[in-house]
């Protein structure tokens, strides 16, 4: 139990450290037997991270690199909700059409499941992350888009 009141305090203040430029985002998927999938993310520079958490989760804290923070949640038929693991594939695209690929680390503490990744950007600019996501339980990928620009 504590460990997962720890795991939940440490996505919250992941969460929170993002909310200082965007509030969080979430997409509700269909999945199979009327349950549903909530997606979670979150783009935020590696700056807002504490030196203690960047090290125990192997980021590197520059003004240059950014953190994608992905969740997924499956909500039962019967109301009840469960993390489960998924495979995250993502793209980062920036204003002038540069592509990068993703690459996925997956914490799992307790009962949080949570990927994250590191990326390049420049100060202000615009980034575009399309998310491809195949999560337990589902036969369909959950496919994402948004765009969001980083603050030092």
């Amino acid at each position: 139990m504590i460990d997962s009141l720890r795991a939940w305090a440490l996505l919250f203040i992941i969460m929170l450290a993002a909310g200082v430029t965007q509030a969080e985002q979430k997409r509700v998927f269909d999945g199979p037997d009327g349950s549903e999938y909530e997606v979670h993310y979150n783009a935020f520079t590696s700056t807002f991270l504490e030196a203690d958490i960047a090290k125990q989760y192997d980021l590197i804290r520059s003004k240059a690199l950014g953190v994608l923070n992905v969740s997924v949640i499956r909500r039962n038929a019967d109301g009840s909700r469960k993390a489960v693991g998924s495979v995250v594939q993502a793209t980062q695209t920036n204003e002038l059409q540069q592509q990068q690929n993703l690459s996925f680390k997956q914490v799992v503490e307790g009962e949080a499941i949570y990927y994250l990744a590191q990326f390049q950007f420049a100060e202000g600019k615009y980034l575009r992350f399309d998310l491809t996501l195949y999560p337990e339980g589902s036969t369909d990928p959950l496919k994402l888009r948004f765009n969001q620009a980083l603050y030092n």
